[in-house]
């Protein structure tokens, strides 16, 4: 079994492993979290390193680009903001405080592909109901770091979401 992050509308897909799934999820992680400046865009890291398998469930990580909790008031600069969170990961930043070394011949085309992905995304199509609930949902947990100043881990540089860190839960993987 493995993972689909997909733009449904063009029928266009990234299909990975569990283990590439995770990977591509910290190393996006690590980007964004270190890139992130205000709320939108901290919590549409949040959002994505919450796709952990360890709290989740193996092959459970997958979505549409749409259904992120895409703000459509400021849509453009979210959108640049993601591309250059796929840039800083193949860039391998934060990549010192992962407990192994990627692959990058299996996580970069994953990443290239999710940056194909979101560059066709436009304001048109994003699923507002989706981002409204997934914050009504942090709402209702006691404690949720989206509803907390968006704090890190204590070691790792990486947002903490209502599972904890994603990192911390990730175990050394091979994919």
């Amino acid at each position: 079994m493995g993972n689909t992050i997909s733009l449904e509308i063009f029928g266009q897909s990234i299909s990975m492993s569990n283990g590439l799934t995770s990977v591509f999820i910290s190393t996006l992680g690590l980007s964004g979290t270190n890139l992130a400046k205000n709320d939108d865009e901290k919590h549409m890291i949040i959002w994505l390193l919450e796709k952990d398998q360890s709290a989740i469930g193996s092959g459970t990580a997958g979505f549409d680009v749409c259904d992120m909790p895409w703000n459509d008031e400021n849509f453009d600069e979210i959108k640049c903001f993601l591309l250059n969170a796929v840039e800083g990961a193949k860039k391998k930043t934060g990549w010192e405080f992962l407990d192994y070394q990627p692959n990058e011949e299996l996580l970069f085309p994953c990443l290239d592909e999710f940056y194909k992905l979101i560059s066709r995304v436009d304001k048109s199509m994003i699923n507002q109901k989706a981002a409204l609930e997934w914050l009504n949902d942090a709402a209702e947990v006691p404690d949720d770091p989206v509803m907390c100043g968006c704090p890190c881990c204590q070691k790792h540089p990486v947002f903490l979401t209502v599972f904890g860190c994603h990192l911390c839960n990730d175990a050394p993987k091979s994919f």
